[in-house]
Formats: C-alpha cells, sequence, structure tokens
C-alpha cells in the first residue's frame, strides 16, 4: 500500500502557507478603488447645502492688477466659482473670455465670476498678459482669477486631484449666504456653458 508524502507542519510551512492563501484570495487594490475610498473617506466630498469653506488668497484682480480676493466680500451675492487645472491651456482661455464677456449679464442677477487655479498670482498675471498681446492689448478676462498655490482651496471645495496637484475643471455656485447650492465636475476636455450657469443662477433666484 503506497502511502503519500508527509509535511512535516512547521512554522516556516505554516507562514508559507498562509502567504499563499492570501495571495490567493484578497484581490490587489487598483487605482480604481482607492480613488472611490479616497472620495469617500473625504470629508468635503459631498458638500452641496453646506457654507462655503473661506477663503482670502491672491489673485489678478478684474482690473488686471495684482491683489487678494476674499470670499467674504461677496456676501449677499451669488457667487459662480469656477476651477481649472491651469493656464495657458486653449480651453481654459475660451472658458474665462466667454464668462467675462458676459459678466454684465451676471451682474444682472447679482452674482459675480470668480475663475481659481493653483498656479500663482504671477503666473495668472503673465497669461492675461499673454492674452491681451494677442488680442491686440484689449483685456480679454474682465474677472478675478484666484492663485491656490497652497491646495488648500481647492481641497477644502473637495476639487482637488491630489496625484497631479491641481484642481479638476469644476464648477460651484454659492448663494447670497454663503451656501453651496451647486456643484459640478467635469472632464477635462468638456467646455462649460455660460447659459446653462446663468440658467441655474436665475433658477436659484426664485
Amino acid at each position: 500500500m503506497a502511502v503519500g508524502k508527509v509535511t512535516k507542519r512547521t512554522p516556516d510551512n505554516l507562514a508559507k502557507g498562509t502567504a499563499k492563501r492570501a495571495r490567493v484570495t484578497a484581490p490587489e487594490d487598483t487605482t480604481v478603488e482607492m480613488l472611490k475610498r479616497s472620495a469617500a473617506d473625504s470629508p468635503h466630498t459631498y458638500i452641496v447645502g453646506r457654507t462655503a469653506p473661506a477663503f482670502d488668497a491672491p489673485a489678478v484682480l478684474a482690473d488686471g492688477q495684482i491683489g487678494r480676493v476674499s470670499l467674504a466680500d461677496f456676501c449677499g451675492r451669488f457667487v459662480v466659482l469656477l476651477f481649472y487645472p491651469g493656464d495657458c491651456a486653449g480651453m481654459e482661455a475660451r472658458d474665462l473670455v466667454e464668462f467675462s464677456d458676459r459678466c454684465d449679464e451676471f451682474d444682472a442677477v447679482d452674482c459675480s465670476v470668480i475663475a481659481c487655479s493653483t498656479d500663482s498670482e504671477y503666473a495668472h498675471y503673465n497669461w492675461r498678459q499673454q492674452l491681451e498681446r494677442t488680442n491686440r492689448g484689449e483685456a480679454v478676462i474682465h474677472l478675478p482669477v484666484v492663485s491656490d498655490r497652497t491646495r488648500r482651496i481647492s481641497r477644502a471645495f473637495g476639487v482637488l486631484n491630489e496625484h497631479e496637484g491641481q484642481a479638476v475643471r469644476a464648477m460651484l455656485i454659492i448663494d447670497p449666504m454663503q451656501q453651496i447650492r451647486v456643484k459640478i465636475i467635469g472632464d477635462t476636455g468638456m467646455s462649460r456653458s455660460v447659459d446653462e450657469t446663468l440658467m441655474l443662477v436665475q433658477a436659484l433666484t426664485i
């Protein structure tokens, strides 16, 4: 009668068997799963209906000068807050120019438009100057562009891509009581509609 080989149960063999079973039964974490858990754990992911995080940061102002922008200064008005990854992209310039061209329409419904990225205020200034040179010296962006070099603003509003260190393309609408009423995050290649944004603000005034 044949007798099977018996493996001695030593601590080393037990450890190897446990590790082998762990490799078989525990699936590896994927980037998608890690991002899902990161988003679920973030205290700022679901912020619609909450008070907007306060900020006071350097910026290029609507008149083209370097100064500071504080969200508290806009209390009593609606605010459309536009986040974007960085200056110099053609789509970002087109979006901001389109919103700038219709600032009067936003002002008519007591709404201010503010843009924000993680570039420095000096990068914003140089970018604006470059756009003006290509437009025969005429200003093309008439809204404040905030610098979020510390990433604190983007992180507080739940729109920071931690891996890239940049804000994603996002739009938030903040009401006169500084409550966040709308938050929309879009793909990098997706343009923003000024008409739809105005309709959302108008709907919130009813």
